[in-house]
């Protein structure tokens, strides 16, 4: 007897067939972002059909479409990236908005043979062409397809159960956020040597191409490939780049961070700091022969030689060819073996004046970097030869080393130190070695060499020995926190450059009532200048020789009284060439056109993401404003963000508003506020000039304008003590 099973024969019928709409909503559906605008065609089409059977007004259209073409040509202007054409999205709006204009007029079959329909498709093919070619357009397909294939990457990776929380293509391959919490492993223990290395066995890449770091929120890690070679060519120093990519200005400043290369990966700018609000920095750069530290080294000099606001000063008691070439633009130099008694000298004086910036009565916990009272940067090249001498005037520079290592910071004083080792044997005593703030590592001799000079925080570093694939130049850069950057040093080897890049520059100005009180401290100075040729040493002599008791005396007790009087004379010249302003040839509107630039181009320079925008902007629209402390409390508290949050880092990016055009300040010393900014006025003509017109009053006028770009703080006090 057959059983009638209902259910089972419901089972075995056949789906019902789907319609035409529904396989066309499935189509579209399928890949949104490609096929979704094209629907846009037909409905444009029937739009303009409707309105020309309904016999709508079409004047309406050209207003609207010259509206819609401004918009998109703003919008295109405003995207980042080399993908972007304002003219390409300007064009296709255009043509789309005067067609429908068109055939609203006439009709959209009219012409001859349908011209107008033919035109209309050639419309709608041209704003396709140009969605397609949108630069977020193509980072929404890619991220898409990204997201869909991510699964299957990440088995093979060993990242199963992981997902993939952004994605983005760089200029040499691609980079990815990942979450690792469905791996059931950390992301600390992800993070490595063994993820890099499983990767680019995946991809058929040397394992220094892959680079996976720790999130700065725990349970993620950041996998960055790079399909291309990062190091195969180097890149020239943007003063001999007839086009940069990373312009620098004319005029530098030493509160700015100070750009020494570039990421090849992101095309970031790649920087250290000389001073922020804690004080003057003190850096260790650290390379085998040959790596590029000297290189690094010149880069960082020629941003300090550039600026308006940095005394500096090159120490190098080696063989010196780079320094000699420096020494023009600097304030202070002591270059080869027969210099060391000099550089003992250099350092007796830099310990002066930070003893005497010490003691004047102000209400600055820190220097803050002026016209008037310059940060003081001291180079030290081949630190080995200069403190791991064990003589008796090894030890006496090694003290006085010491001191303003660590008393300068607060007094202005910065320390840049490049060495083929960050041992306690290259660079004189463990005090020396623990007190640095930043690090630069270069090519190395072994994996090792990044544990010695960040300690346990170099574990998570890359090595150096094999980051850079062989290729001198390839730098790191790290703070004592364990946040790093990679990249690449601009070139600037050739000792003809340094002469081009150091021509016509002069040293920064020092306080007139320092250089009075230690008159003396730079008249021995200058007179060892004098008797540099008549004291040569033999070429036999070795600089770990004692001296006599007699060559560190004070010059003063061997002199004779007609010889002091011409020691007096010279230095006195010296002083007086010492007080000569900076940058010399700039008038006062060149000088403020480039801080404006300076200015413009640190504020372009920092990174500001929609979610600290949105911040930052509800916080000025407080009616008392906001200031830089509640800014950077409210980044830490609001968004939860630890990395690069500081009061400098706050202040960065309300300047970046302000250079905008969107944020303003408001008040003067301790009333300064943040505030929206409001339309300026419309400015009055200048007064014709006349034989009693005020050009000093003009000056003044430009001198405030321009320090209107300056930090919080700096600003007033900068143009207020101006002379």
């Amino acid at each position: 007897m057959a059983i009638d099973t209902p259910d089972l024969q419901q089972a075995e019928q056949a789906p019902p067939r789907r319609g035409l709409l529904q396989h066309a909503i499935s189509w579209v559906r399928s890949d949104e972002l490609r096929r979704a605008p094209l629907l846009l065609a037909p409905a444009i089409y029937g739009l303009a059909a409707g309105a020309h059977a309904v016999e709508a007004p079409a004047w309406v259209g050209l207003p609207v479409t010259a509206a819609a073409t401004i918009g998109a040509y703003a919008r295109a202007m405003n995207q980042v990236g080399d993908a972007s054409d304002p003219a390409r999205a300007a064009l296709a709006t255009a043509a789309t908005g005067m067609w429908l204009t068109a055939a609203t007029w006439w009709g959209v079959a009219a012409g001859p043979y349908g011209l107008m329909s033919w035109l209309g498709g050639a419309a709608c093919g041209l704003a396709y062409w140009a969605y397609r070619r949108d630069p977020d357009v193509r980072q929404a397909i890619a991220w898409q397809a990204a997201r869909t294939e991510w699964h299957q990457r990440a088995a093979s990776y060993g990242l199963a159960g992981s997902h993939l929380l952004d994605w983005r293509e760089t200029r040499l391959g691609e980079q990815m956020v990942v979450d690792t919490r469905g791996t059931g492993k950390r992301a600390s223990h992800l993070a490595g040597a063994g993820l890099e290395e499983l990767i680019a066995e995946e991809e058929m890449l040397p394992a220094s191409r892959v680079k996976v770091r720790r999130g700065d929120i725990a349970g993620r890690i950041t996998v960055s490939i790079r399909y291309k070679n990062p190091w195969a060519q180097s890149l020239p120093h943007p003063l001999l780049d007839p086009t940069p990519e990373i312009p620098l200005p004319e005029v530098a400043d030493g509160r700015e961070p100070v750009i020494i290369g570039m990421d090849p990966e992101t095309a970031k700018p790649l920087q250290l700091l000389l001073w922020d609000e804690d004080g003057a920095k003190r850096i260790l750069v650290v390379a085998i022969t040959r790596g590029g530290k000297t290189v690094v080294l010149s880069d960082v000099m020629e941003r300090a030689t550039a600026a308006d606001n940095v005394f500096t000063i090159g120490i190098n008691v080696s063989k010196a060819k780079e320094m000699r070439r420096w020494a023009p633009a600097l304030g202070l130099s002591a270059c080869g073996p027969a210099e060391r008694v000099k550089a003992l000298r250099i350092l007796e004086l830099v310990h002066a004046i930070i003893d005497f910036r010490a003691a004047q009565d102000t209400d600055e916990v820190t220097v803050i970097p002026r016209r008037t009272q310059p940060l003081i940067a001291v180079f030290v090249d081949e630190a080995d030869t200069l403190l791991a001498e064990s003589d008796a005037l090894g030890m006496a520079i090694r003290k006085e080393f010491g001191y303003l290592m660590s008393k300068g910071g607060s007094e202005g004083v910065a320390v840049v130190v490049a060495g083929q080792r960050g041992t306690v044997a290259h660079l004189g005593n463990g005090n020396i070695k623990k007190m640095f703030d930043w690090a630069v590592l270069l090519k190395s001799a072994g994996e090792s060499e990044v544990r010695h000079v960040l300690g346990d925080i170099g574990l998570a570093m890359p090595n150096m020995m094999t980051y850079g694939e062989g290729n001198p130049g390839v730098a790191l850069v790290s703070d004592l926190a364990g946040h790093w950057n990679a990249g690449r040093s601009w070139k600037l080897k050739e000792l003809t450059d340094i002469d081009r890049v150091a021509r016509g520059r002069s040293a920064c100005p020092l306080e007139p009532e320092l250089i009075q009180a230690l008159a003396a401290k730079f008249d021995a100075i200058t007179r060892l200048d004098e008797a540099a040729p008549r004291r040569a040493r033999p070429a036999t002599a070795s600089t770990s020789t004692p001296i006599s008791e007699e060559a560190l005396m004070p010059v003063e007790a061997t002199d004779s009284a007609e010889q002091a009087a011409r020691h007096r004379a010279a230095a006195r010249a010296r002083l007086t060439s010492l007080t000569v302003p900076s940058a010399p040839g700039l008038t006062a509107g060149e000088a403020r056109a480039a801080a404006i630039e300076r200015r413009r181009q640190a504020a372009e320079q920092t990174d500001m993401s929609p979610e600290v925008r949105e911040l930052l902007v509800r916080l000025l629209t407080h009616p008392d404003g906001t200031t830089t402390k509640a800014v950077e409390a409210a980044m830490q508290d609001e968004l939860r963000l630890e990395v690069g949050v500081s009061k400098t880092g706050a202040w960065r990016c309300l300047d970046r508003l302000r250079v905008e055009g969107v944020a303003e300040i408001r008040g003067k010393g301790r009333g300064r506020r943040w505030h929206l900014a409001v339309p300026a006025p419309t400015p009055e003509p200048l007064p014709e000039e006349s034989d009693d017109f005020d050009h000093e009053r003009m000056v003044e006028l430009i001198e405030e304008e321009a320090g209107e770009a300056v930090q919080e703080e700096i600003a007033d006090r900068e143009f207020e003590h101006a002379e």
